[in-house]
């Protein structure tokens, strides 16, 4: 585990872990608090174990594991003061289960089914009362998918409203289909960056959308430097967008960036 300080643009290292190690591992942060878990070991579970982070105090302390199916590569979105989890893969193929996790009551509960195809690996955000959802990677022809490609990538996108517990398909992305990028929200609009495409080989730019709630439309950014990156990482620190991590897969031996 490592900490990032915008003002001396420096790292440091705390407390590790502790649950097992593990790839595809997902988390959010509520107030000083981070919530981790799902992913995969290299014996081939899925952990369902659930982990809070006190940022201030820099103690890990378990919570209540996840009731449902482990999985790689779901969403996961922060809406007011509950935790949104579903999607992703597993064993038994790709995942459309929809879970909420109450902080204040540390429960799971399992919530209405995404409406699209199942998925893994797909974009997602938080903005308002919503949370959004779409993209990603699934077992069969969808939004989206390229027909010279079997590798069934999607560009429809969904929003999911917790008070009534519903879902609404909304325009699809007006570009190619895409996913394992990055994504963000940030006053009031929500971000996708970077991964692959719909033929789940790397976009040719690190493409950059924004996307507007208030009239359900997408505007192109300038694309961030260098290669499209697989699976990269973004936090926001105040107005400013940190893009990391994640794996270069643009040349014949694949690498992992270290720059931020």
């Amino acid at each position: 585990m490592f900490k990032y300080d915008k003002i001396n643009d420096s790292w440091s290292q705390l407390q590790d872990f502790p649950g097992s190690g593990r790839g595809y591992g997902y988390a959010v942060s509520y107030n000083n608090k981070a919530y981790v878990g799902f992913g995969s070991t290299d014996n081939g579970s899925f952990p369902t174990d659930w982990w809070e982070y006190d940022m201030l105090n820099d103690i890990w302390t378990q919570k209540s594991s996840f009731t449902g199916d482990g999985r790689n590569h779901p969403a996961m979105i922060l809406v007011n003061n509950k935790i949104y989890v579903g999607c992703g893969s597993n064993n038994n193929g790709n995942l459309g289960d929809w879970w909420e996790y109450d902080i204040s009551q540390d429960s799971w509960n399992q919530k209405n089914n995404f409406i699209g195809n199942n998925r893994h690996h797909p974009y997602y955000f938080g903005i308002g009362d919503y949370a959004y959802v779409g993209f990603g990677h699934g077992s069969m022809i969808g939004p989206g998918t390229n027909p010279s490609s079997n590798a069934y990538i999607y560009n429809d996108f969904y929003r999911y409203d917790p008070i009534n517990d519903s879902w609404l398909q909304l325009a699809d992305f007006p570009s190619e289909a895409r996913v394992a990028g990055t994504q963000f929200a940030y006053n009031g609009k929500g971000y996708i960056l970077s991964g692959d495409g719909d033929d789940h080989n790397p976009l040719g730019y690190g493409e950059f959308w924004q996307y507007n709630p208030l009239n359900d439309s997408w505007l192109q950014l300038p694309s961030h430097p260098g290669d499209a990156i697989w699976a990269p990482g973004s936090f926001v620190i105040g107005c400013d967008a940190y893009f990391l991590l994640g794996q270069n897969n643009n040349y014949n031996t694949p690498s992992f960036p270290v720059s931020t």
